[in-house]
């Protein structure tokens, strides 16, 4: 009787094991798609407050710039048709405002649900200081 318990549970570990490997596994993955978001964000930030900086300097971004700008963004991975950017485009005087809006809708896709896009919106404003 005692050689029957030995042997079942030898045979319900390594599958009772697997299931749980194959449960943290998917809440691992499920995690890092939520958190990619945050990431993507975190660029659109940083790219944003470099290319302020720019305009800071000259007071406003030329087509060229923003060329570059989309550029800059593509390379980071960004997809180029669901980029949005809204500028100051006229020349300031120093101590003018300008801005800078990078708009950006992620596609958010999880298992089991429907893609949700999600709308990343980063502005920063400053002035003029040419």
């Amino acid at each position: 009787m005692l050689k029957n318990k030995n042997g079942s549970s030898i045979l319900t570990t390594p599958i009772i094991v697997a299931i749980g490997i194959l449960m943290v596994s998917v809440l691992v993955l499920l995690v890092v798609e939520i958190i990619i978001p945050y990431l993507w964000y975190e660029k659109l930030s940083s790219t944003c407050i470099k290319y302020i900086y720019v305009m800071e300097e000259f007071g406003y971004l030329t087509t060229k710039e923003v060329n570059v700008l989309k550029k800059d963004l593509e390379n980071q991975g960004f997809d180029e048709n669901k980029i949005k950017i809204e500028y100051t485009k006229n020349k300031t005087d120093y101590g003018d405002p300008i801005y800078l809006k990078l708009l950006y809708d992620y596609e958010l896709k999880l298992p089991l649900m429907e893609p949700q896009i999600v709308k990343m919106q980063v502005e920063r404003n400053s002035v003029c200081k040419r």
